[in-house]
């Protein structure tokens, strides 16, 4: 994942964090806990990959009709934290979410691996199956059946992206003595304030 375009604060931290996580070798370091809210006001939280991050925001991958595209497309607020105990570093951060470009979620499918491209076509995601089994043998018959031309991004699948408004760096302390920083958007401009811990 290439950070080259992040040119703000405090996009710039959380980057920061990003590429020590990743530099670590730390397993799945770039997993994101998704918080969405379904029309009952029933929040649901899930750990999801970002896949790009650049000043327009935070982006993951997902199959739009899941229970969390559901709850999307009713309620366009999210909230998305990240945890290394590693690092000591939790970062949390609340905005709005909605669906990125067909062209970039074009081109994060194609760049996947044949199998999880055929994965995505064959998944209804978060509905009730007949088995497990029964969904990698519709997997195996797929992948026998399709050419790598028929292989194509489906209109169930793509990008989401996250647009952040409020964003905490937590950075473990002694004794309990934590630092937060809270960086809140106002009038398209970041805000930096402290929290006591």
């Amino acid at each position: 994942m290439n950070f080259d375009s992040i040119s703000q604060e405090p996009f710039l931290e959380i980057k920061y964090f990003l590429e020590e996580a990743r530099d670590q070798d730390l397993r799945d370091w770039n997993g994101m806990t998704v918080s969405t809210v379904d029309k009952d006001q029933r929040p649901s939280s899930r750990v999801v990959l970002l896949k790009k991050f650049t000043d327009d925001g935070l982006f993951f991958y997902t199959n739009y009709k899941s229970k969390k595209g559901q709850d999307i497309s009713k309620n366009n607020n999210v909230s998305v934290n990240f945890w290394w105990r590693e690092l000591q570093v939790q970062i949390r951060i609340s905005g709005s979410i909605s669906e990125a470009s067909r062209s970039e979620s074009e081109e994060y499918f194609n760049s996947r691996p044949k199998g999880s491209r055929i994965s995505a076509i064959v998944s209804k995601q978060s509905e009730e199956i007949e088995s497990f089994e029964s969904f990698q043998k519709k997997v195996e018959e797929a992948i026998n059946s399709l050419d790598e031309k028929d292989i194509k991004l489906p209109d169930h699948c793509g990008m989401y992206k996250i647009k952040p408004e409020q964003i905490e760096i937590w950075k473990e302390g002694e004794f309990r003595r934590h630092e937060r920083t809270l960086f809140k958007l106002e009038e398209k401009k970041w805000i930096k304030s402290y929290l006591s811990p």
